[in-house]
């Protein structure tokens, strides 16, 4: 787990909308989170096109599928500066499966 907390760049966080503002202030505490709780921070009903609007703006956003029933974490691991939607892929994000 990861103690750090990630900072977004004051010209990219105006142009965010609420939904994205409300997943990235939830996410930047660098720990794992449910889907779950992007959905009930954000009001997102699916909160992973908010995720994937923040992987374009440059975070390394790990998901993985935690169960057989679906249920996924997310976690920001990193601040690259480039689109990253290619790099973590997971059933949630209709690509490939990473189940721990």
């Amino acid at each position: 787990m990861s103690n750090e907390v990630f900072m977004s760049e004051p010209q990219d966080y105006v142009r965010w909308s609420k939904q994205v503002k409300k997943i990235f202030n939830l996410l930047k505490d660098g720990m794992v989170h449910t889907r779950e709780e992007l959905v009930n921070t954000s009001g997102a009903k699916n909160p992973t096109s908010r995720v994937s609007d923040l992987r374009k703006a440059g975070y390394d956003i790990q998901c993985l599928r935690v169960s057989d029933m679906g249920a996924s974490t997310f976690q920001i691991l990193e601040y690259v500066g480039y689109d990253t939607t290619g790099k973590h892929r997971c059933p949630t994000c209709t690509c490939k499966s990473s189940t721990i």
